[in-house]
C-alpha cells in the first residue's frame, strides 16, 4: 500500500507540473497574439488617417481662430475708444451740472432773502405805480429765468444719468470681449498644440513620416495633373485674355536673374537627400526658404495667377504662370492676396509668409517647374 500511494502522489505532481507549464505557454500565445493585434490595428489605423488631411484641418480652424481673434480684438479696441469719448462727454456734462448747481444755489439763496423781506415789500415801494410795474416786469423775467435754469439742470442731470448708464454698458461690453478674447486664445493655443503633437509623431515615428512622405509625393502628383488639365483646357479653349502671357513676361532659359520670393536664408535645397534620423532618401522638388510669419512674398517674375486656395500638404498655395511651361509654386502661405487669373507683376506682393501645411513652422516653399518638370530654384534665382 505504501508503495501504491507514493506512485500515485509522484503522478500528481508530475501532472500537476505539466498543468502549468502549459498553462504558461498559452499565456506567452495570448500575450502574443495581443501584441500582433494591436500592431494591426495601429497599421489600420495609420492607413486610415491622412497626416496631412488632419494637419489641414487643424490650420484651417487655427486660420479661422486668428481671424475671428483679430475681430475680436478690432470690437474691443472700438468698444474702449467709445468709452473714452462717452467718459469725455460726461465729464462735459459733469462741469456743466456743476456750474448749473452754483448759479442755481445762488438763486435759492435770493430767494429766501427776498421771501425774508417778503415779497409786498420787493414790489410797493416808495417809487410810485410805475416802479412797481417795472419791478414786476423784473420779476417776471427773473422767474421765467429760474424756470430754465431748473430745466437746464434737470436735464443736464438726466443726460448725466443716461451717459453713467452708457458708460457702465460699454464696461460690460469690454468685460466680455476681454472675456471671448481669452476664449478664443485658449481655443487657438489648443489647435497650435494639436499640430504640435502630431509634428512631433511624425518627427520621432519613422512609419509616420514615411506616410506623410507618400501622401506629400502623391499630393505633388495630383496638383501637378490638375494644372496640366486647365492648361490644356485653356489652350483647347483659346481665351487668350486668359490663357496667354506675354513673351518678356516668361521665364526665359538664361538662369540666376530672378529676383527673391523673400528675404530669408535656405533651409531646405532641391534635389536628393538623406533624412538625418531615419536614413530615409527624399526627393525634395523646390526649397524651403525662412520667413517671419506675416512676412510679404513677391512674384519673382511676370506672370498670371493659375491656382490660389488651399491645397492639403501645402497649406494656403499660389501657383504663377508665367507661359512657354513654367511655373512658380508658393506654399504654406499665411494670406493669399490674389485670385486665379489676376495678372500679376514681377516683384508685386502675392501673399504672406506662415505654416499653413508647414511641419517645420513658418517658412515659405518655393518651387519652379518647366513643362511639368521641377528646377533647381537656385539656378534661377540671382546670386546673392
Amino acid at each position: 500500500m505504501l508503495l501504491v500511494m507514493l506512485v500515485l502522489c509522484t503522478d500528481g505532481h508530475v501532472s500537476y507540473g505539466e498543468d502549468e507549464a502549459a498553462d504558461k505557454r498559452e499565456f506567452q500565445r495570448i500575450k502574443r497574439e495581443m501584441r500582433e493585434k494591436k500592431k494591426e490595428i495601429k497599421r489600420a489605423d495609420r492607413k486610415a488617417r491622412s497626416i496631412l488631411s488632419e494637419l489641414e484641418k487643424i490650420d484651417r480652424d487655427i486660420q479661422v481662430g486668428i481671424s475671428e481673434l483679430s475681430e475680436q480684438r478690432k470690437l474691443l479696441q472700438e468698444a474702449e475708444t467709445a468709452l473714452r469719448e462717452v467718459e469725455r462727454g460726461n465729464a462735459d456734462i459733469s462741469r456743466e451740472l456743476a456750474g448749473l448747481k452754483r448759479s442755481y444755489g445762488q438763486r435759492l439763496r435770493a430767494l429766501y432773502q427776498m421771501n425774508r423781506r417778503g415779497y409786498a415789500a420787493a414790489l410797493l415801494t416808495s417809487d410810485g405805480p410805475d416802479g412797481t410795474i417795472k419791478r414786476i416786469k423784473y420779476l417776471r423775467v427773473i422767474a421765467e429765468r429760474d424756470r430754465t435754469l431748473m430745466r437746464e439742470y434737470g436735464s443736464a442731470l438726466e443726460r448725466l444719468i443716461a451717459r453713467q448708464a452708457d458708460i457702465s454698458e460699454k464696461k460690460r461690453d469690454i468685460l466680455s470681449g476681454k472675456r471671448t478674447i481669452e476664449v478664443k486664445r485658449s481655443q487657438l493655443e489648443a489647435q497650435r498644440q494639436k499640430k504640435a503633437g502630431i509634428l512631433a509623431g511624425v518627427r520621432e515615428e519613422k512609419g509616420l513620416y514615411e506616410q506623410t512622405l507618400r501622401e506629400l509625393e502623391e499630393s505633388s502628383t495630383n496638383l501637378w495633373a490638375m494644372i496640366r488639365k486647365d492648361e490644356q483646357a485653356r489652350r483647347a479653349a483659346r481665351t487668350s485674355a486668359m490663357s496667354t502671357i506675354k513673351p518678356e513676361g516668361a521665364l526665359r532659359s538664361d538662369r540666376n536673374r530672378l529676383s527673391w520670393p523673400l528675404e530669408g536664408r535656405v533651409l531646405t535645397r532641391f534635389g536628393m537627400q538623406r533624412h538625418p534620423q531615419f536614413g530615409t532618401m527624399v526627393f525634395r522638388r523646390g526649397i524651403e526658404i525662412e520667413a517671419h510669419e506675416g512676412e510679404s512674398v513677391r512674384a519673382v517674375e511676370n506672370g498670371q495667377v493659375a491656382y490660389a486656395d488651399w491645397y492639403k500638404g501645402y497649406g494656403k498655395l499660389l501657383i504663377l504662370d508665367h507661359g512657354s511651361g513654367f511655373y512658380t509654386l508658393y506654399g504654406n502661405l499665411s494670406r493669399l492676396g490674389l485670385s486665379k487669373g489676376d495678372r500679376v507683376d514681377k516683384g508685386q506682393v502675392i501673399g504672406s509668409a506662415g505654416e499653413t501645411g508647414s511641419l517645420k513652422g513658418s517658412k515659405l516653399y518655393f518651387e519652379i517647374r518647366r513643362s511639368g518638370e521641377a528646377q533647381d530654384p537656385l539656378t534661377w534665382l540671382a546670386k546673392r
